[in-house]
Protein backbone atom coordinates (compact mmCIF):
# COMPACT_ATOMS: atom_id res chain seq x y z
CA UNK A 1 0.00 0.00 0.00
CA UNK A 2 1.73 3.16 -1.23
CA UNK A 3 -0.16 6.42 -0.80
CA UNK A 4 0.45 10.07 -0.01
CA UNK A 5 -1.62 10.02 3.17
CA UNK A 6 -1.10 8.33 6.51
CA UNK A 7 -3.71 6.93 8.88
CA UNK A 8 -2.45 7.21 12.43
CA UNK A 9 -4.05 5.21 15.24
CA UNK A 10 -4.24 5.76 18.99
CA UNK A 11 -6.20 3.80 21.58
CA UNK A 12 -8.84 5.33 23.84
CA UNK A 13 -9.20 3.51 27.17
CA UNK A 14 -11.68 3.72 30.01
CA UNK A 15 -10.91 4.36 33.67
CA UNK A 16 -10.11 0.64 34.16
CA UNK A 17 -7.56 0.80 31.30
CA UNK A 18 -9.77 -1.34 29.10
CA UNK A 19 -9.95 -0.54 25.40
CA UNK A 20 -13.00 1.50 24.41
CA UNK A 21 -12.18 2.85 20.94
CA UNK A 22 -9.47 3.92 18.52
CA UNK A 23 -8.82 7.34 17.11
CA UNK A 24 -7.85 7.31 13.44
CA UNK A 25 -6.23 10.47 12.09
CA UNK A 26 -5.77 10.99 8.36
CA UNK A 27 -2.78 13.19 7.55
CA UNK A 28 -0.98 14.29 4.42
CA UNK A 29 2.57 13.04 3.94
CA UNK A 30 3.51 16.05 1.85
CA UNK A 31 4.16 19.64 2.87
CA UNK A 32 2.54 20.85 -0.36
CA UNK A 33 -0.91 22.38 -0.10
CA UNK A 34 -3.62 19.95 -1.18
CA UNK A 35 -6.94 21.21 -2.54
CA UNK A 36 -10.29 19.61 -1.80
CA UNK A 37 -10.49 17.54 -4.99
CA UNK A 38 -7.00 16.13 -4.40
CA UNK A 39 -7.88 15.25 -0.81
CA UNK A 40 -10.97 13.40 -1.99
CA UNK A 41 -8.99 11.39 -4.52
CA UNK A 42 -6.27 10.55 -2.00
CA UNK A 43 -8.79 9.47 0.64
CA UNK A 44 -10.77 7.27 -1.74
CA UNK A 45 -7.60 5.60 -3.08
CA UNK A 46 -6.25 5.06 0.42
CA UNK A 47 -9.40 3.45 1.78
CA UNK A 48 -9.79 1.29 -1.31
CA UNK A 49 -6.27 -0.05 -0.80
CA UNK A 50 -6.78 -0.40 2.95
CA UNK A 51 -10.03 -2.31 2.54
CA UNK A 52 -8.43 -4.70 0.07
CA UNK A 53 -5.26 -5.37 2.06
CA UNK A 54 -6.19 -4.98 5.74
CA UNK A 55 -9.64 -3.36 6.28
CA UNK A 56 -10.54 -0.77 8.90
CA UNK A 57 -12.31 -3.36 11.06
CA UNK A 58 -9.12 -5.41 11.27
CA UNK A 59 -7.00 -2.51 12.50
CA UNK A 60 -9.64 -1.36 14.98
CA UNK A 61 -10.81 -4.79 16.20
CA UNK A 62 -14.43 -3.79 15.60
CA UNK A 63 -14.27 -1.11 18.32
CA UNK A 64 -15.84 2.36 18.01
CA UNK A 65 -13.79 4.75 15.86
CA UNK A 66 -13.02 8.42 16.45
CA UNK A 67 -12.04 9.95 13.12
CA UNK A 68 -10.08 13.12 12.50
CA UNK A 69 -9.44 14.43 8.98
CA UNK A 70 -9.63 17.68 7.00
CA UNK A 71 -13.16 19.08 7.16
CA UNK A 72 -13.69 18.44 3.43
CA UNK A 73 -13.34 14.68 4.06
CA UNK A 74 -16.02 14.52 6.75
CA UNK A 75 -18.69 13.34 4.32
CA UNK A 76 -20.57 10.07 4.36
CA UNK A 77 -19.01 8.89 1.09
CA UNK A 78 -15.46 9.64 2.32
CA UNK A 79 -15.59 8.20 5.84
CA UNK A 80 -13.76 4.98 6.80
CA UNK A 81 -15.86 1.85 6.46
CA UNK A 82 -16.72 0.94 10.04
CA UNK A 83 -19.80 -1.14 9.28
CA UNK A 84 -22.23 0.73 11.54
CA UNK A 85 -22.27 4.55 11.51
CA UNK A 86 -23.35 4.66 15.14
CA UNK A 87 -19.87 3.32 15.94
CA UNK A 88 -18.25 6.35 14.33
CA UNK A 89 -17.38 9.74 15.85
CA UNK A 90 -15.96 12.56 13.73
CA UNK A 91 -13.72 15.10 15.43
CA UNK A 92 -13.78 18.83 14.77
CA UNK A 93 -12.26 21.97 16.25
CA UNK A 94 -13.54 25.54 16.39
CA UNK A 95 -12.23 26.28 12.88
CA UNK A 96 -15.25 24.42 11.52
CA UNK A 97 -17.44 27.35 12.63
CA UNK A 98 -16.08 29.41 9.72
CA UNK A 99 -17.00 26.72 7.16
CA UNK A 100 -20.72 26.78 6.38
CA UNK A 101 -20.52 23.72 4.11
CA UNK A 102 -18.74 21.72 6.80
CA UNK A 103 -21.34 22.69 9.43
CA UNK A 104 -24.16 21.57 7.14
CA UNK A 105 -22.33 18.29 6.52
CA UNK A 106 -21.96 17.72 10.27
CA UNK A 107 -25.70 18.14 10.71
CA UNK A 108 -26.28 15.51 8.01
CA UNK A 109 -23.84 13.16 9.74
CA UNK A 110 -25.73 13.55 13.02
CA UNK A 111 -28.92 12.53 11.24
CA UNK A 112 -27.09 9.36 10.14
CA UNK A 113 -26.24 8.60 13.81
CA UNK A 114 -22.59 9.68 13.52
CA UNK A 115 -21.39 11.31 16.76
CA UNK A 116 -19.57 14.66 16.82
CA UNK A 117 -16.60 15.36 19.12
CA UNK A 118 -14.97 18.71 19.88
CA UNK A 119 -11.18 18.42 20.15
CA UNK A 120 -8.95 20.63 22.31
CA UNK A 121 -12.00 22.06 24.09
CA UNK A 122 -11.43 25.20 26.15
CA UNK A 123 -13.98 27.46 27.82
CA UNK A 124 -14.79 29.94 25.05
CA UNK A 125 -17.67 31.32 23.04
CA UNK A 126 -16.66 29.26 19.99
CA UNK A 127 -16.56 25.98 21.91
CA UNK A 128 -19.90 26.78 23.54
CA UNK A 129 -21.43 27.17 20.07
CA UNK A 130 -20.09 23.78 19.03
CA UNK A 131 -21.62 22.14 22.10
CA UNK A 132 -25.01 22.50 20.42
CA UNK A 133 -24.07 19.81 17.86
CA UNK A 134 -21.39 17.84 19.73
CA UNK A 135 -22.12 15.06 22.20
CA UNK A 136 -18.47 14.26 22.99
CA UNK A 137 -15.80 16.64 24.28
CA UNK A 138 -12.05 16.09 24.27
CA UNK A 139 -9.96 17.96 26.85
CA UNK A 140 -6.20 18.08 26.30
CA UNK A 141 -4.32 17.32 29.51
CA UNK A 142 -1.63 19.82 28.48
CA UNK A 143 -4.15 22.67 28.69
CA UNK A 144 -5.42 22.05 32.22
CA UNK A 145 -4.26 21.12 35.68
CA UNK A 146 -5.93 18.06 37.24
CA UNK A 147 -8.04 20.41 39.40
CA UNK A 148 -9.13 22.48 36.39
CA UNK A 149 -10.03 19.38 34.40
CA UNK A 150 -12.13 18.07 37.28
CA UNK A 151 -14.22 21.27 37.18
CA UNK A 152 -14.57 21.11 33.38
CA UNK A 153 -15.58 17.45 33.49
CA UNK A 154 -18.22 18.13 36.13
CA UNK A 155 -19.70 20.98 34.10
CA UNK A 156 -19.67 19.09 30.80
CA UNK A 157 -21.19 15.95 32.28
CA UNK A 158 -23.98 18.08 33.78
CA UNK A 159 -24.77 18.87 30.13
CA UNK A 160 -24.85 15.13 29.30
CA UNK A 161 -21.59 15.26 27.36
CA UNK A 162 -19.18 12.34 27.16
CA UNK A 163 -15.67 13.50 28.15
CA UNK A 164 -12.35 12.19 26.86
CA UNK A 165 -9.04 13.43 28.28
CA UNK A 166 -6.29 13.36 25.65
CA UNK A 167 -2.53 13.76 25.88
CA UNK A 168 -2.24 11.39 28.86
CA UNK A 169 1.26 10.11 28.16
CA UNK A 170 2.42 8.67 31.49
CA UNK A 171 0.91 6.41 34.11
CA UNK A 172 1.52 9.14 36.68
CA UNK A 173 -0.59 11.59 34.62
CA UNK A 174 -3.32 8.98 34.22
CA UNK A 175 -3.51 8.55 37.99
CA UNK A 176 -3.80 12.33 38.41
CA UNK A 177 -6.56 12.80 35.81
CA UNK A 178 -8.47 9.60 36.57
CA UNK A 179 -9.92 11.25 39.66
CA UNK A 180 -11.70 13.79 37.43
CA UNK A 181 -14.45 11.32 36.59
CA UNK A 182 -13.91 11.61 32.82
CA UNK A 183 -15.33 8.80 30.73
CA UNK A 184 -12.25 7.93 28.66
CA UNK A 185 -8.52 8.57 28.38
CA UNK A 186 -6.31 8.82 25.31
CA UNK A 187 -2.54 8.52 25.16
CA UNK A 188 0.17 5.97 25.62
CA UNK A 189 0.29 6.21 29.42
CA UNK A 190 0.14 2.41 29.66
CA UNK A 191 3.48 2.01 27.85
CA UNK A 192 5.09 4.64 30.09
CA UNK A 193 4.61 3.17 33.58
CA UNK A 194 5.92 4.53 36.83
CA UNK A 195 9.07 2.61 37.76
CA UNK A 196 10.11 2.02 41.34
CA UNK A 197 13.53 0.68 42.24
CA UNK A 198 12.13 -0.36 45.62
CA UNK A 199 9.18 -2.30 44.24
CA UNK A 200 9.80 -6.00 43.82
CA UNK A 201 8.25 -7.98 40.98
CA UNK A 202 5.15 -9.96 41.88
CA UNK A 203 5.52 -13.73 41.94
CA UNK A 204 3.54 -13.91 38.70
CA UNK A 205 5.79 -11.47 36.83
CA UNK A 206 8.95 -12.94 38.33
CA UNK A 207 7.89 -16.39 37.12
CA UNK A 208 7.08 -15.05 33.66
CA UNK A 209 10.45 -13.31 33.36
CA UNK A 210 12.23 -16.50 34.42
CA UNK A 211 10.25 -18.51 31.88
CA UNK A 212 10.94 -15.93 29.16
CA UNK A 213 14.65 -16.31 29.79
CA UNK A 214 14.43 -20.10 29.56
CA UNK A 215 12.25 -20.18 26.45
CA UNK A 216 14.42 -17.68 24.59
CA UNK A 217 17.69 -19.38 25.39
CA UNK A 218 19.26 -19.79 21.92
CA UNK A 219 20.52 -23.24 22.91
CA UNK A 220 17.18 -24.66 24.02
CA UNK A 221 16.15 -27.90 22.29
CA UNK A 222 12.73 -29.05 21.14
CA UNK A 223 12.41 -31.45 24.08
CA UNK A 224 13.60 -28.87 26.60
CA UNK A 225 11.10 -26.31 25.31
CA UNK A 226 8.22 -28.77 25.58
CA UNK A 227 9.30 -29.72 29.10
CA UNK A 228 9.62 -26.06 30.15
CA UNK A 229 6.14 -25.18 28.88
CA UNK A 230 4.44 -28.27 30.30
CA UNK A 231 5.20 -27.11 33.85
CA UNK A 232 2.39 -24.55 33.47
CA UNK A 233 -0.78 -26.57 32.79
CA UNK A 234 -2.95 -23.49 32.20
CA UNK A 235 -0.57 -22.05 29.64
CA UNK A 236 -0.26 -25.42 27.92
CA UNK A 237 -4.05 -25.64 27.54
CA UNK A 238 -4.33 -22.08 26.25
CA UNK A 239 -1.38 -22.53 23.90
CA UNK A 240 -2.82 -25.65 22.29
CA UNK A 241 -6.18 -23.89 21.92
CA UNK A 242 -4.57 -20.94 20.15
CA UNK A 243 -2.47 -23.16 17.88
CA UNK A 244 -5.57 -25.11 16.83
CA UNK A 245 -7.58 -21.96 16.09
CA UNK A 246 -9.24 -22.17 12.63
CA UNK A 247 -7.47 -18.99 11.50
CA UNK A 248 -4.13 -20.81 11.68
CA UNK A 249 -5.29 -23.25 8.98
CA UNK A 250 -3.61 -26.26 10.60
CA UNK A 251 -4.61 -29.43 8.66
CA UNK A 252 -4.65 -31.67 11.76
CA UNK A 253 -5.43 -31.04 15.39
CA UNK A 254 -2.36 -30.69 17.61
CA UNK A 255 -2.97 -32.61 20.84
CA UNK A 256 0.37 -32.42 22.71
CA UNK A 257 3.25 -30.02 23.15
CA UNK A 258 5.56 -32.50 21.46
CA UNK A 259 3.30 -32.51 18.41
CA UNK A 260 3.21 -28.69 18.53
CA UNK A 261 7.01 -28.48 18.58
CA UNK A 262 7.40 -31.03 15.78
CA UNK A 263 4.64 -29.53 13.65
CA UNK A 264 5.23 -25.80 14.09
CA UNK A 265 8.98 -25.66 14.48
CA UNK A 266 10.96 -24.08 17.28
CA UNK A 267 10.83 -20.46 16.10
CA UNK A 268 7.06 -20.29 15.61
CA UNK A 269 6.32 -22.09 18.84
CA UNK A 270 8.61 -19.72 20.75
CA UNK A 271 6.58 -16.79 19.45
CA UNK A 272 3.33 -18.30 20.68
CA UNK A 273 4.82 -19.06 24.06
CA UNK A 274 6.22 -15.53 24.37
CA UNK A 275 2.83 -14.07 23.51
CA UNK A 276 1.04 -16.35 25.98
CA UNK A 277 3.42 -15.43 28.78
CA UNK A 278 3.10 -11.71 28.14
CA UNK A 279 -0.70 -11.93 28.02
CA UNK A 280 -0.74 -13.79 31.34
CA UNK A 281 0.84 -10.97 33.35
CA UNK A 282 -1.28 -9.36 36.04
CA UNK A 283 -2.46 -5.73 36.14
CA UNK A 284 -1.60 -5.08 32.50
CA UNK A 285 -4.00 -3.52 29.96
CA UNK A 286 -4.87 -5.90 27.11
CA UNK A 287 -3.97 -3.14 24.66
CA UNK A 288 -0.31 -3.43 25.69
CA UNK A 289 -0.12 -6.86 24.05
CA UNK A 290 -1.56 -5.35 20.88
CA UNK A 291 1.16 -2.70 20.94
CA UNK A 292 3.80 -5.40 21.40
CA UNK A 293 2.51 -7.38 18.42
CA UNK A 294 2.25 -4.31 16.18
CA UNK A 295 5.83 -3.37 17.07
CA UNK A 296 7.08 -6.90 16.42
CA UNK A 297 5.52 -7.12 12.95
CA UNK A 298 6.50 -3.54 12.13
CA UNK A 299 10.14 -4.20 12.97
CA UNK A 300 10.09 -7.41 10.94
CA UNK A 301 8.83 -5.43 7.96
CA UNK A 302 11.41 -2.71 8.51
CA UNK A 303 14.20 -5.29 8.44
CA UNK A 304 13.12 -6.09 4.88
CA UNK A 305 12.98 -2.41 3.91
CA UNK A 306 16.41 -1.77 5.44
CA UNK A 307 17.92 -4.46 3.23
CA UNK A 308 18.57 -6.96 6.02
CA UNK A 309 15.88 -9.63 5.52
CA UNK A 310 18.14 -12.22 7.13
CA UNK A 311 17.70 -10.34 10.43
CA UNK A 312 13.90 -10.14 10.37
CA UNK A 313 13.47 -12.74 13.12
CA UNK A 314 15.77 -10.77 15.41
CA UNK A 315 13.96 -7.54 14.57
CA UNK A 316 10.64 -9.23 15.30
CA UNK A 317 11.82 -10.36 18.73
CA UNK A 318 13.15 -6.87 19.52
CA UNK A 319 9.79 -5.34 18.66
CA UNK A 320 7.92 -7.88 20.78
CA UNK A 321 10.20 -7.34 23.76
CA UNK A 322 10.29 -3.54 23.44
CA UNK A 323 7.26 -3.36 25.74
CA UNK A 324 8.52 -5.72 28.44
CA UNK A 325 9.51 -2.80 30.67
CA UNK A 326 5.85 -1.73 30.57
CA UNK A 327 4.56 -5.25 31.27
CA UNK A 328 6.93 -5.66 34.20
CA UNK A 329 7.10 -2.00 35.31
CA UNK A 330 10.86 -2.05 35.65
CA UNK A 331 13.49 -0.20 33.57
CA UNK A 332 14.41 -1.83 30.26
CA UNK A 333 18.04 -2.06 31.38
CA UNK A 334 16.91 -4.37 34.21
CA UNK A 335 14.84 -6.47 31.80
CA UNK A 336 17.65 -7.15 29.33
CA UNK A 337 20.06 -8.11 32.10
CA UNK A 338 17.90 -11.17 32.75
CA UNK A 339 17.24 -12.27 29.17
CA UNK A 340 19.64 -14.15 26.86
CA UNK A 341 19.49 -11.57 24.05
CA UNK A 342 22.15 -10.67 21.48
CA UNK A 343 24.06 -7.48 22.32
CA UNK A 344 22.60 -5.64 19.32
CA UNK A 345 19.09 -6.34 20.59
CA UNK A 346 19.97 -5.20 24.11
CA UNK A 347 21.41 -1.93 22.78
CA UNK A 348 18.40 -1.38 20.54
CA UNK A 349 16.00 -1.93 23.45
CA UNK A 350 17.86 0.18 25.98
CA UNK A 351 19.38 2.97 23.86
CA UNK A 352 17.47 2.63 20.56
CA UNK A 353 20.85 2.45 18.83
CA UNK A 354 21.67 0.91 15.45
CA UNK A 355 19.19 0.23 12.64
CA UNK A 356 17.08 -1.91 14.94
CA UNK A 357 16.94 0.84 17.54
CA UNK A 358 16.00 3.34 14.82
CA UNK A 359 13.06 1.14 13.83
CA UNK A 360 11.91 1.06 17.48
CA UNK A 361 12.21 4.85 17.58
CA UNK A 362 10.07 5.14 14.44
CA UNK A 363 7.23 2.97 15.75
CA UNK A 364 7.26 4.76 19.13
CA UNK A 365 7.08 8.09 17.28
CA UNK A 366 4.10 6.87 15.25
CA UNK A 367 2.35 5.78 18.44
CA UNK A 368 2.73 9.32 19.77
CA UNK A 369 1.26 10.82 16.60
CA UNK A 370 4.51 12.02 15.01
CA UNK A 371 4.51 11.46 11.25
CA UNK A 372 7.17 14.03 10.35
CA UNK A 373 10.15 11.73 10.70
CA UNK A 374 12.89 9.96 8.77
CA UNK A 375 15.58 7.44 9.65
CA UNK A 376 19.08 8.98 9.63
CA UNK A 377 21.10 7.37 6.86
CA UNK A 378 17.98 5.62 5.54
CA UNK A 379 16.22 8.55 3.90
CA UNK A 380 15.08 6.31 1.02
CA UNK A 381 12.66 4.69 3.47
CA UNK A 382 10.09 7.48 3.33
CA UNK A 383 6.78 7.81 5.16
CA UNK A 384 4.86 6.11 2.35
CA UNK A 385 6.93 2.96 2.90
CA UNK A 386 6.68 3.29 6.68
CA UNK A 387 2.90 3.78 6.40
CA UNK A 388 2.54 0.60 4.36
CA UNK A 389 4.51 -1.46 6.89
CA UNK A 390 2.64 0.12 9.81
CA UNK A 391 -0.85 -0.60 8.47
CA UNK A 392 0.08 -4.19 7.58
CA UNK A 393 1.47 -4.68 11.10
CA UNK A 394 -1.79 -3.45 12.64
CA UNK A 395 -3.88 -5.80 10.54
CA UNK A 396 -1.67 -8.78 11.38
CA UNK A 397 -1.70 -7.96 15.10
CA UNK A 398 -5.49 -8.10 15.36
CA UNK A 399 -5.76 -11.32 13.40
CA UNK A 400 -3.20 -12.82 15.77
CA UNK A 401 -5.01 -11.51 18.87
CA UNK A 402 -8.21 -13.09 17.56
CA UNK A 403 -6.62 -16.54 17.73
CA UNK A 404 -5.59 -15.85 21.32
CA UNK A 405 -9.01 -14.68 22.51
CA UNK A 406 -11.28 -17.20 20.77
Amino acid sequence: MQNHVFLNKQPILDAKKELYAYQLTMESLTDDEIDISEWEGLAKAFYADLQEEVSVENITAGKPVFYRAPASLLRLDLLPNVGCLSQLTVEVDTNVLTDVDALNTLKELKKSKVSIAIVDFKPSEACTKLLSIANIVKLNAKDFSPEEIAKEVEQLKSQQKTVVITGVETEEKFDQYQASGADYYQGFFFVNPVFSSKKELSNNKLAVLKLLAEVNDPDISFDQLAETISVDVGMTYKLLGAINHPKNNIPKRVETLKEAVNYMGLKRLKFWVNMMMMSSMEDVPDELLVVALVRAKFLEGMAEKMGTPEAKDTYFMAGLFSTLNSFLKIPMSDVVEQLPLPDEVKLALVDQSGDMGSAIWVIRSLEQGNTRLSIPGREQIDMMIISSVYMAANGWAYKTIATLNN
